[in-house]
This record gives structure tokens, C-alpha cells and sequence, in this order.
């Protein structure tokens, strides 16, 4: 099957946005250094970069004011679209302030759907435009730290050696959004270790310790929104986590919900639900939600983000058997 979306009619790219234009082939794993097997793995992780690219693109290509259609885009993949659409927004907006309110209008029109990948995408813009505060987006006040996440994939995602290995050192002082950015780091993982487990476990025995149950959210957050595996790989990942299985089962729970809101819940979301959270999909995207009681005040920050992930860890850890495989 190709995984491949149909290039949006707006994706040309003109003036001096030009510049700022991605090619598609930034999401090829040859050319990233990633793992490239196995191949039907390797497609469909590569084929939701091109969405992203898509996405990014076409919002460069569109009038500012008005909201880039993307629907062009496969519906399964066109999260990923929003996101890369959302990077380029908070860019525009960052580079012509003033000029039209681009992740404003972007979300009017997505964050119904797909507001989560939407607060992911501005993130991004933080970490390539190297801003020391995330854009200014019309998130709730919990939700728009999850650009701290998308800053975190972005970073790790594009690392060559040398900047990958930054993430492994100690950082005594490292602030709660930092934890956030380590989650992102554990999305990108799973693209760069092409969804395989035992690669995956290699990366995060040298993850600094407070640092494993963000990773390891951020792995089965990637794991269960984008696939890519057989339904069998899961309790593989799974039987790799140690003891870190609450941590997996939150970051399932967060791309249950990124799906459900959505309306598009794939087969491999539900598989990866049931084998990484023990339970349903709308079981796991209700923790998300029981989770934000008292959190989602107008001064919630990332503390109480940190805190959102924990009660929603909790609730999974109270409602499967602790699993004994390897892992720290």
C-alpha cells in the first residue's frame, strides 16, 4: 500500500517563503541515518514525515487569513499535516508579525480535530526559529506546553551523533518543561529506531534516570498514534519497559485521546491500547481527561503538566497487573 499523501495543489511554494520550503525527502530514514527496517515499518513512519512536509508546505503556500485546506491529505495521516501546517503558522507569524495570524486561523479551523498535534506543530517552530518561549498560540493553558514536546522532536528527530548524545548527559538543572521535551525525545525515537524494540531499549538504558518515564511515554505516545508495527510488536515493547509501564500506558492513553478527537481511530491505535494500557481506547482517552480535574486552571504550567501525566499513569498502573519484564 503506499503510504504516501497526495501532494496538497497549494504545496508550491512561491516568493520569498520559498526559502523557508521542505523537501520531501527530509523524512527519508537513508538520509535522517535512522533504521531502515523492517520496510513496511519504514513506509508508514516515513509516509506520516510526509505529511508532515505537506502540511508544513502548503501552509507556506497559503493566503494569510485563510485556512489551509489539507485535505488532500489521507485522514489517518492528516494529524501529521496539522502538525507540520502548525509549524509553519508559528514561523510566519514569528518572522511577519502582524501580517495575519496564521496559528490563529490554523486553529479555528483544525483544533476541533486535531488540536493536540496542533499545539505539538507550534512547538516545533520554537526549536528551528531556536525562541526562548513558545509561540503564543490559542491553546488552554494546560495543552500549549505540549510544544515543548513538539521542540523536543524536532531537536531529536533532526540530531546528528554528536547533538543525540547531549540528550543522554545529566542536567541537575533541568526545569519541568524540560521532562516534556525528553517526551518528545521518545517520539522521535521511535521513528529513528524504525518502532523496533530492542533498538529502543538500547537507546533508553543511557537516558538519564528521571528522564526514562518521559522517554518512555513519549515511545508509546509515537508508538500508538503513528503504527507502524504488527499488532504482535507491541508486548514486545511492552516486555522492554521494565518497570516503566505506567509511564508506556500514559503515553498511550495521550495518542488515544490525539485519535479520538480526531474521529479517525485506526485498527493499530486500538491494538496498541489494548496491549500498552490494558484497556479500551475511549477507556484510556477518558483517564486523559478525569486526569485534568483541578489542572486546567489559567495559570496551569508545566508543573501541572508533569502532573497530568502522572494521575494518568496512575489510573493505568491501578488497573493492570505490574509487568516483570527487562528493562531499568
Amino acid at each position: 500500500m503506499d503510504t504516501r499523501p497526495a501532494e496538497h495543489p497549494g504545496s508550491q511554494v512561491t516568493g520569498w517563503r520559498r526559502a523557508l520550503a521542505l523537501k520531501p525527502d527530509l523524512a527519508d530514514f537513508d538520509r535522517r541515518g535512522f533504521r531502515t527496517g523492517p520496510a513496511a515499518t519504514r513506509a508508514t513512519l516515513e509516509g506520516a514525515g510526509r505529511a508532515f512536509l505537506a502540511g508544513f508546505n502548503a501552509e507556506l503556500a497559503s493566503t494569510a487569513g485563510q485556512a489551509v485546506d489539507l485535505d488532500a491529505v489521507p485522514a489517518p495521516q492528516r494529524g501529521f499535516a496539522v502538525e507540520g501546517a502548525a509549524m509553519a503558522a508559528a514561523m510566519l507569524d514569528t518572522l511577519r508579525p502582524g501580517t495575519g495570524r496564521r496559528l490563529a486561523v490554523l486553529h479555528d479551523a483544525h483544533a476541533g480535530r486535531y488540536g493536540y498535534l496542533l499545539y505539538v506543530g507550534a512547538g516545533w517552530a520554537t526549536a528551528t526559529l531556536r525562541l526562548r518561549r513558545l509561540p503564543p498560540v490559542p491553546a488552554p493553558p494546560l495543552l500549549r506546553w505540549l510544544g515543548y514536546d513538539g521542540m523536543g522532536f524536532c531537536q531529536a528527530y533532526f540530531a546528528r551523533p554528536r547533538a543525540l548524545r547531549r540528550w543522554y548527559a545529566p542536567h541537575p538543572a533541568c526545569p519541568a518543561s524540560c521532562d516534556i521535551r525528553y517526551q518528545g525525545l521518545g517520539r522521535a525515537l521511535w521513528f529513528r529506531a524504525c518502532g523496533d524494540p530492542q533498538a529502543l531499549a538500547g537507546h533508553l538504558a543511557a537516558i538519564p534516570a528521571r528522564h526514562r518515564d518521559d522517554v518512555w511515554s513519549g515511545v508509546a505516545l509515537a508508538a500508538t498514534y503513528a503504527g507502524g508495527v504488527p499488532a504482535g510488536g507491541y508486548p514486545h515493547l511492552l516486555a522492554r519497559c521494565g518497570r516503566h509501564g505506567p509511564a508506556l500506558a500514559q503515553g498511550a492513553a495521550f495518542a488515544a485521546e490525539a485519535r479520538r478527537q480526531s474521529g479517525e481511530v485506526p485498527e493499530h491505535t486500538r491494538q496498541a491500547v489494548a496491549a500498552l494500557a490494558g484497556t479500551t481506547v475511549d477507556t484510556a482517552a477518558d483517564w486523559t481527561w478525569q486526569a485534568r480535574a483541578g489542572l486546567a486552571g489559567p495559570d496551569a504550567g508545566p508543573a501541572a503538566y508533569r502532573q497530568w501525566r502522572s494521575t494518568v499513569a496512575g489510573y493505568a498502573a491501578g488497573r493492570r497487573p505490574a509487568h516483570r519484564g527487562g528493562g531499568a
